[in-house]
């Protein structure tokens, strides 16, 4: 496998043509340059799932290489946009702390659970009532920074071509598009990928999430706290509120229902004053199982799909960047749980 054409420019298509680079495979990334996820993204790595308190799919083996991975592009890129992360929970129920304190000394979970001895200390201007706890080695990407980086980086390599998909120009029988003939195409559109006639089954549902830009001279600088939505801090008085969870809304505009469900997450932790500057919106690539899906097409030999990241995609598209090239190049199986062959009947 010499040339590879790769559908789309986010962190799952960017990353996977980062990794095929190194394998000094000849790369081509055809990128309509209106990102609707990756650049909206918080950005956030944070290796538990809050609700039951469990760790995040794959976590333990997922934080390390992604902090690896990202670090290695700092220097590469010759930008910074890694930062470590604090991230305070709040629980919002005494189960919520109960799921806490029985986890906390578990293998695997002591890596990430900082253990309290009293949960009910109380946080300056936070609403705490029933405790706190403190994720260990998270930390956050600084999405549109990265983003830039890649693209610019993509670009000085002569392998980033700015324009929307075609499919009339497509021939997936003898993988063509327009006049260039590629040993593979890999498809990673994702909320976009039910336009595309070929990975239907994998069924990628629009997941829309917005989030507000506030500053506030007040709010705490130091963690990212959260309960029932996160307050990031991004230094210099700024923050991101975040973020909904909008099924099947296909249209990607900002809405005054999701600005005021915003603000009741932050009033649920704290009566400091802000201001409100500013609201985005994203798409993101969501599957109904929660997991990501890579593969091959199972009729046209070379056709892949590397797309589902959803809500964990800066966590997750290091290392499954990585699986995807090996089995790509050299056939190594993928994890049973992400494999599109799981759609197929």
């Amino acid at each position: 496998m010499k040339n590879v054409l790769i559908i789309g420019g986010g962190i799952a298509g960017g990353s996977l043509a980062l990794q095929l680079i190194e394998q000094n495979i000849n790369v081509t990334v055809l990128d309509r340059g209106q990102n609707y996820s990756s650049v909206i993204a918080s950005g956030m790595v944070n290796p538990m799932v809050f609700r039951r308190m469990n760790l995040s799919w794959r976590a333990t083996e997922m934080l390390p290489y992604a902090r690896s991975f990202y670090n290695d592009l700092e220097q590469k890129f010759g930008i910074e946009f890694l930062a470590d992360l604090k991230i305070r929970r709040f629980f919002s129920s005494d189960q919520e702390r109960g799921y806490w304190e029985k986890k906390q000394h578990q293998s695997g979970y002591n890596d990430f659970l900082t253990v309290h001895s009293d949960f009910h200390k109380q946080v300056p201007n936070a609403k705490s009532e029933f405790g706190s706890g403190l994720v260990k080695s998270a930390f956050w990407i600084r999405s549109e920074v990265f983003m830039t980086g890649l693209h610019d980086y993509l670009g000085k390599q002569g392998v980033l071509n700015t324009a929307f998909f075609n499919e009339n120009l497509f021939n997936a029988s003898k993988l063509t598009y327009g006049s260039e003939k590629y040993d593979a195409v890999v498809f990673c559109c994702g909320s976009a990928n039910n336009k595309i006639s070929f990975f239907e089954p994998a069924n990628i549902q629009y997941n829309r999430g917005q989030i507000l830009e506030l500053e506030s001279k007040e709010l705490p600088e130091g963690e990212s706290w959260n309960r029932k939505g996160f307050l990031l801090p991004l230094g210099s008085n700024k923050f991101k509120l975040g973020a909904t969870y909008e099924w099947n809304e296909p249209e990607l505009s900002v809405t005054t229902e999701a600005r005021e469900k915003l603000e009741v997450v932050i009033q649920r932790i704290t009566d400091l004053p802000y201001k409100v500057v500013g609201q985005q919106v994203g798409m993101r690539p969501t599957v109904v199982d929660r997991r990501p899906v890579l593969g091959m097409h199972p009729k046209h030999k070379g056709l892949f799909i590397f797309n589902g990241l959803g809500t964990k995609g800066y966590m997750m598209a290091p290392l499954l960047s990585k699986e995807m090239a090996d089995f790509m190049l050299k056939g190594t199986p993928l994890h049973k749980e992400v494999e599109y062959a799981r759609f197929i009947k």
